[in-house]
C-alpha cells in the first residue's frame, strides 16, 4: 500500500460534526489530532477551559501543546491516560490504526474524575503557577462536572469501539480508492491507446506528416466550399528509389524525413500537409494566393537544396494551382498541380548532377582530395590520347579515373578517422568500394559506359589485385591506364594522409612494381609520357585518397 495521510480516506466535515455531538453527549472535551499533535479537527466546546483559561497564561499554552503531543504519538491499541500537566484534570488517547499506520488520535480532554478531585490548594498552586488568577482558575474548575471512573471507562470503550470502526473504513476506504485509481488508470490508458490509434489513423507513422485518409477526408470538405480561395500543391520527392538502391531504405527513410520537416516547417498552420504514399507529397492550402503557393514552392526547393546530410541531393520537385471552383473540381485543381510538378521534375533531372554531388560529399568529409581527384583524371585522359586511344575513349578513360573511388560513399566514415589504424575487417570492407561504385555507375546515365572499368581499376597485373584477382590483359586497357596513373598521383601530390613523396622516388618504386602491381609495357610508356606531360597547375588542398 502507497504512503496515505488520515485525510486521504476520511471526510473531514463529517467527523467535525461526529466529534461535536459526541462532545456534548459525553460532556468530555473531544478532538482527533495526527500523530505529531497537528489538528484533524477543532476542539469540542468543552475544550474551553483550556482555550479560555490555561492558555491565556504562555506557560500554560506550552503545557498544553505538550500534553498534546504526547497523547497524539502514542501508538497502542489500549486507551493511554494520563494527567494532564497544566490543570491537574485527567486526559486520554485512543490511537486510530489503518493497515498497520498509526494515522490518529482521539483525544479526551477535561475529564475531572470524582474520585481523584484534588485539594482545593493544589488547584491554587497550579494557577501561580501559570501566573493566572486563583479565584477564575477555581470557579472555571468548579463549573466542570465530574464522572466517576467507571463513567469515564465506558466513555475509552466507546471511543475504542469507534477508532476500531474508523479503522475498518478506513481499510475499505482504501481499497475503493485503490479502485478508483485502478480505474481511473485505465480511462487514461484507454484514453492515450485511442488518441494513439486516431493519430495513428490521420498520421503518416515514418514522417509525422498527415496521411492519404486525411488528406482526401480534408480536401472533400474543402470541395463543397465554391468560391473560397484555395490553392493545391503537388510535391514528389527526387532520388527516391536511386537512394534505396545504393544505399539503403533507412537512407531512403532519411530523406523522406527530412523533405517532410522542411516541408511542414515552411507551412502556416492553417494549412495541411500530407504524405500521400511512396515519395508523394500533398499540400492543401485554404486562404492562399497562387503568389503564396508558389512562394512557399521556392521556400521548400531552397531549403532542400541547403541539406547537404546526405549522401544524395535532397531535392524535391513541386508544382502549384490555385483553385477556379466556377470551372473545375478541387480534384482538377490537384491535377494541374500536379502536371506542373511533373514538368519541374523532367527539369530537375537535367539540372542536377547526382555523381558529382556524391564526390562533394567525399570532398568534404577529405575521404578523398579534389585536387588529386582532378589531377588524376586529367593526367588519365592524357597519357590515353598519348597512347593514340580515340579522343572519346580517352575521355571515358578520364571520367573513369575521377569516379573510380564513388563507391567510398557507401562504406561508414569511421573508416577514415585520422590517426586510426584499419582492422583487417575495415580493409576488405573498404575493397568493396569498386564493387559498389560499379553498382552506382551503373545507376547514371553520364557513368554507365565506364562501370567496368571502375570495377576492375584495382586489379593488379599478377592477379594479387581486387575485387576479382583478373591477370595481365584480363584487366581492361581502361582499367591498367587509371591504376598506374591513380598510384602515381597519390604519391606524388600532398595530401592529409600522406603522398608528396619526390617523383623520382615513385618512378623507381613503380619500375619496381611493374610486372607484378603494374603492366609492364605500359608503365614504361607511362614514364616516356611524364617526361613530356606538363598538367595544370592545381589550387592548394588537403585531403585523403585510398
Amino acid at each position: 500500500m502507497d504512503t496515505y495521510t488520515f485525510q486521504d480516506i476520511f471526510d473531514m466535515d463529517f467527523l467535525q460534526k461526529l466529534i461535536d455531538s459526541l462532545s456534548v453527549a459525553l460532556q468530555v472535551g473531544i478532538s482527533i489530532r495526527g500523530p505529531r499533535g497537528e489538528r484533524f479537527t477543532k476542539d469540542s466546546d468543552y475544550c474551553r477551559f483550556c482555550r479560555d483559561v490555561v492558555k491565556k497564561s504562555p506557560v500554560g499554552r506550552a503545557r498544553c501543546d505538550l500534553s498534546d503531543r504526547a497523547l497524539s504519538a502514542h501508538n497502542d491499541e489500549k486507551p493511554y491516560i494520563c494527567h494532564c500537566q497544566s490543570a491537574g484534570l485527567t486526559d486520554a488517547s485512543v490511537s486510530i490504526i489503518v493497515e498497520g499506520q498509526h494515522l490518529a488520535s482521539i483525544l479526551v480532554g477535561q475529564v475531572r474524575l470524582a474520585e481523584d478531585v484534588p485539594e482545593e490548594e493544589e488547584y491554587r498552586t497550579n494557577a501561580r503557577i501559570l501566573q493566572l488568577d486563583e479565584e477564575e482558575f477555581l470557579a472555571h474548575v468548579r463549573a466542570i462536572p465530574t464522572i466517576t471512573r467507571v463513567q469515564f471507562e465506558h466513555i475509552l470503550d466507546l471511543l475504542s469501539l469507534l477508532a476500531g470502526q474508523f479503522s475498518q473504513l478506513g481499510c475499505g476506504n482504501l481499497r475503493l480508492q485503490d479502485a478508483i485509481r485502478s480505474l481511473e488508470s485505465q480511462r487514461l490508458l484507454h484514453q492515450q491507446e485511442k488518441t494513439v490509434l486516431e493519430t495513428l489513423a490521420e498520421k503518416d507513422s515514418m514522417t509525422g506528416l498527415y496521411n492519404r485518409r486525411k488528406f482526401e477526408e480534408v480536401a472533400d470538405m474543402y470541395a463543397g466550399q465554391k468560391g473560397r480561395q484555395i490553392c493545391m500543391v503537388s510535391a514528389d520527392a527526387n532520388f527516391l528509389k536511386l537512394t534505396n538502391d545504393i544505399f539503403g531504405h533507412k537512407a531512403g527513410d532519411q530523406l523522406l524525413i527530412n523533405i517532410a520537416k522542411i516541408m511542414d516547417s515552411l507551412a502556416k498552420s492553417d494549412w495541411l500537409v500530407a504524405r500521400c504514399g511512396g515519395d508523394e507529397f500533398r499540400v492543401i492550402l485554404p486562404d492562399t494566393t497562387l503568389e503564396t503557393a508558389l512562394d512557399y514552392c521556392r521556400r521548400v526547393a531552397r531549403d532542400c537544396g541547403k541539406d547537404t546530410t546526405l549522401s544524395l541531393p535532397l531535392s524535391v520537385a513541386l508544382g502549384a494551382a490555385d483553385w477556379d471552383s466556377e470551372k473545375e473540381t478541387l480534384q482538377d485543381c490537384f491535377s494541374r498541380a500536379d502536371v506542373k510538378m511533373y514538368q519541374n521534375k523532367q527539369a530537375l533531372k537535367h539540372e542536377q548532377h547526382v555523381p558529382e554531388y556524391i564526390m562533394e560529399r567525399l570532398y568534404d568529409r577529405q575521404i578523398l582530395s579534389r585536387i588529386v581527384v582532378d589531377h588524376a583524371a586529367e593526367m588519365a585522359q592524357a597519357f590515353s590520347l598519348c597512347l593514340g586511344l580515340p579522343r572519346e575513349q580517352a575521355r571515358e578513360v578520364g571520367l573513369a579515373a575521377r569516379f573510380q573511388d564513388i563507391g567510398m560513399a557507401k562504406l561508414p566514415e569511421s573508416f577514415y578517422i585520422r590517426g586510426q589504424s584499419r582492422t583487417e575487417e575495415e580493409t576488405l570492407r573498404i575493397r568493396t568500394h569498386v564493387t559498389q561504385g560499379y553498382t552506382m555507375a551503373r545507376q547514371f546515365e553520364e557513368l554507365y559506359k565506364v562501370a567496368d572499368v571502375i570495377l576492375h581499376s584495382h586489379e593488379n597485373w599478377d592477379g594479387t589485385g581486387y575485387p576479382n584477382q583478373l591477370v595481365a590483359e584480363q584487366i581492361p586497357l581502361e582499367a591498367r591506364i587509371i591504376h598506374i596513373v591513380g598510384d602515381y598521383t597519390y604519391w606524388t601530390m600532398p595530401t592529409i594522409s600522406g603522398g608528396n613523396y619526390p617523383r623520382d622516388a615513385v618512378r623507381r618504386k613503380m619500375a619496381e612494381l611493374a610486372g607484378s602491381i603494374y603492366d609492364p609495357e605500359l608503365t614504361e610508356d607511362f614514364f616516356r609520357f611524364l617526361d613530356s606531360y606538363r598538367p595544370s597547375e592545381p589550387e592548394p588542398d588537403a585531403g585523403a585518397q585510398d
